[in-house]
């Protein structure tokens, strides 16, 4: 179920692969003011971003540290394939977040955008990071927490459709997993913002357009249900000119 699952979610991202760049505005604002939390540190010569996707966050590294050794690694060969466009003298390599194919302490700065929510050990994925982190070493990553979207769950569940779509992690599991993890020096916190969109038709093509609309067990939500839950969602949720769907922005500060 584990595999069948990690290659459901890798198959997605390379689909999407081609739209990425286009359509995810919100995590380059997002990558944006997560590399400007690591521009001041000292003495960096090794820095890997987890989850790179097209290459956003891993370019901007390079940008600020040109002198140091960055690779961009993620899952997706579809993603790493759009990366490579980029040619900014940067590694790029195909690996999982759950065991990191780097050398233990050999490493920074750790950095990932909106890419960890996806990995279904958090733990696990969080104590390979600290195992490849130097011991002065710094992760600082963003994720998608559980109440992203949650205008979309609680339609569906009005509606009588139970949960068919992966729930993200909470604050505190997050935190929890840090701590499991070796990280005895960490800060979480999280913003929410609010992104208006037409209709919740427009919300999932926006989800399936970026790989980010994979079930968590093969659950089909017909068009009946998905009309009556817009419904719903137009009703209780109005924002401007459409419905307001909510983002929840997990910000990690973690020291090994």
């Amino acid at each position: 179920m584990w595999q069948t699952l990690n290659n459901k979610i890798r198959k997605a991202f390379t689909e999407a692969a081609d739209q990425y760049d286009i359509l995810a505005s919100l995590h380059r604002e997002i990558g944006r003011e997560l590399v400007q939390k690591i521009i001041h540190l000292a003495k960096v010569t090794h820095i890997l971003d987890v989850g790179c996707g097209t290459g956003y966050l891993t370019a901007k590294a390079k940008f600020y540290f040109p002198e140091s050794d960055v690779t961009g690694m993620d899952f997706s060969e579809g993603m790493l394939a759009k990366a490579k466009e980029k040619d900014e003298g940067i590694h790029w390599i195909c690996g999982d977040a759950h065991r990191l194919p780097f050398k233990d302490e050999s490493m920074d700065v750790v950095i990932s955008n909106l890419a960890y929510q996806w990995v279904l050990d958090l733990s696990q994925a969080f104590q390979e990071v600290h195992r490849v982190l130097d011991k002065k070493g710094v992760l600082a990553a963003t994720l998608f927490g559980f109440y992203t979207c949650e205008e979309l769950f609680a339609s569906l569940q009005a509606v009588g459709v139970a949960g068919p779509l992966n729930r993200l992690p909470l604050m505190e599991e997050i935190e929890g997993s840090l701590k499991q993890a070796g990280f005895g020096q960490s800060h979480v916190d999280y913003e929410r913002i609010h992104i208006q969109f037409k209709d919740l038709w427009e919300v999932l093509t926006w989800l399936k357009a970026i790989g980010a609309n994979v079930l968590s067990n093969g659950a089909f939500v017909g068009a009946t249900s998905l009309e009556k839950a817009n419904a719903y969602c137009l009703k209780n949720y109005p924002y401007h000119n459409g419905i307001r769907i909510t983002f929840e922005i997990i910000w990690i500060n973690a020291h090994a």
